[in-house]
């Protein structure tokens, strides 16, 4: 079997290249570990604010409406919901590639910073928020590192 001089430390250990692979290996399952924890962190109902806001004269009316949001490998879900908090309708999704910034807010809101628009979502509450965006910025990492042309 094949040596490789990795540790040029007199005395030391020399490490193989099966040993290598092995370690290569446990860290790629690691990833993938983190990653299917991650997945199946980052997902709940949230509210999302409305795109347009009702004006009323110097009054701004804002309007949340319940999501149910997941995260994919490629970018962050979110769908309508039944009064049964069931998911309907087709989901749309927000892809990592184009979210710019994941910024958290006060009261539980958190906003997902885009190039053409940012789109604004309420957790349940601080905890659950702090959770989401921890899990987001790890995935929107984890998507650049593995992303074509990088």
């Amino acid at each position: 079997m094949a040596q490789t001089a990795s540790n040029s430390v007199p005395g030391a250990p020399k490490v193989t290249d099966s040993a290598l692979s092995w370690l290569a290996q446990s860290e790629e399952q690691v990833v993938q570990d983190d990653l299917s924890q991650l997945l199946s962190e980052t997902r709940g109902v949230c509210e999302k604010l409305a795109d347009a806001a009702v004006k009323m004269g110097a009054w701004q009316m804002v309007l949340w409406q319940p999501r149910w949001v997941y995260a994919e490998v490629d970018g962050f879900c979110y769908q309508k919901i039944s009064t049964a908090e069931k998911p309907i309708g087709k989901p749309k999704k927000i892809l990592y590639a184009d979210i710019k910034e994941i910024e958290e807010l006060d009261c539980a809101e958190f906003v997902l910073q885009c190039a053409n628009r940012d789109f604004t979502f309420k957790a349940p509450n601080e905890d659950a928020c702090t959770v989401l965006v921890h899990n987001l910025r790890q995935l929107r990492a984890l998507y650049r590192k593995t992303e074509p042309g990088r």
